[in-house]
């Protein structure tokens, strides 16, 4: 699926479409992880949710660039 994510000279990511893909295997293929990246992708993508849950060939998906934020999960230590 790697193969399928293009950097054109713009510098924007875009991702070409199979048959059966959804935003969420987009998002998880680039970012790793579907923390907020589905949202930001359907956000670059204005009309892409209407395509349906499962994406027609073809589509040109727009993957934007976003800012990790590792916040830190707060938690307890049982020895000290």
């Amino acid at each position: 699926m790697n193969y399928r994510y293009v950097t054109g000279s713009d510098g924007v990511v875009r991702y070409a479409t199979i048959d059966g893909d959804t935003v969420d295997d987009i998002a998880y293929g680039y970012y790793g992880e579907n923390t907020n990246h589905t949202e930001a992708v359907l956000a670059a993508n204005p009309g892409l949710a209407e395509a349906g849950p499962i994406l027609p060939a073809g589509m040109v998906v727009i993957i934007p660039a976003v800012t990790s934020t590792n916040t830190p999960v707060p938690t307890i230590s049982l020895w000290s």
